[in-house]
């Protein structure tokens, strides 16, 4: 189970890995912050240690930045199945995406106006 929680550390960073946790992500199966002030601001599974045994996953709100320790749901998994960096990387690529996409809008709506 060690390996396989390993090598899930190093899916969920692949681009592959990163479009699953963005659907799972947006359709809010890692809960939500559980501070009042960042209404219900979806959260992301991060743990305290790359190595096994040290801390079971916690859960990371990209709104006021601070970690929490998850509803029983996740409780008995380990944090070195998601790694430190998860959720920083994820919003990173999620950002440079968001941008693509703006800028692609953009260039399209000046196509049609050109047309």
């Amino acid at each position: 189970m060690d390996l396989y929680g390993l090598i899930h550390a190093r899916f969920i960073i692949s681009s592959r890995g990163l479009h699953i946790m963005r659907e799972k992500y947006l359709n809010g199966v890692f809960g939500a912050c559980p501070r009042v002030l960042c209404d219900r601001q979806l959260v992301l599974p991060v743990g305290m240690s790359e190595d096994l045994s040290i801390s079971r996953v916690k859960v990371y709100c990209p709104k006021c930045e601070e970690v929490y320790v998850p509803r029983i749901k996740f409780v008995d998994i380990d944090g070195a199945y998601f790694g430190c960096s998860f959720p920083h990387i994820f919003l990173q690529v999620r950002k440079i995406n968001f941008k693509l996409m703006k800028i692609t809008l953009l260039l399209n709506k000046e196509a049609i106006e050109d047309y």
